[in-house]
């Protein structure tokens, strides 16, 4: 038998597998709003809190639907954020990262969005009645 026969017959026999990708993580009908860049008080301990939280639900096999940033919580979506890459992986899980526009504007912040979506107060309520739960922070 030829070498090309024999590379045909493998070829012939071997399984392969369809590989899609999937998110490992699941959604649960929740929505997780953000107002501020801490948690609790406005000290190291709630600045960690915050990041703390949000790294956490990076690695977390369950994640909300959505998350909502508004107020001084935008900042934690613009350019130069620590945050920006554990919001990112959770935007990378199916999360909607919806970022109030208003703010932004107000902020003079809204060119250096560099993590979610866009969102006006109608994107906003929409989010909040499409869920059963709304958890603020």
């Amino acid at each position: 038998m030829s070498q090309e026969n024999i590379d045909q017959n493998y070829f012939e026999k071997t399984y392969y597998e369809k590989r899609v990708w999937i998110a490992s993580a699941r959604l649960s009908n929740s929505l997780m709003m953000f107002s501020k860049t801490y948690v609790g008080e406005d000290d190291e301990m709630g600045h960690n809190a915050i990041n703390d939280i949000l790294v956490t639900l990076s690695e977390s096999e369950i994640v909300p639907k959505y998350l909502v940033f508004w107020n001084n919580a935008v900042k934690l979506c613009v350019e130069d954020s620590k945050l920006l890459s554990v919001i990112n992986r959770i935007e990378k899980y199916g999360v909607r990262v919806l970022v109030a526009g208003h703010a932004l504007d107000k902020l003079n912040l809204k060119s250096s969005l560099r993590v979610g979506k866009l969102a006006n107060h109608f994107d906003l309520i929409d989010a909040i009645n499409q869920v059963q739960k709304v958890i603020n922070f």
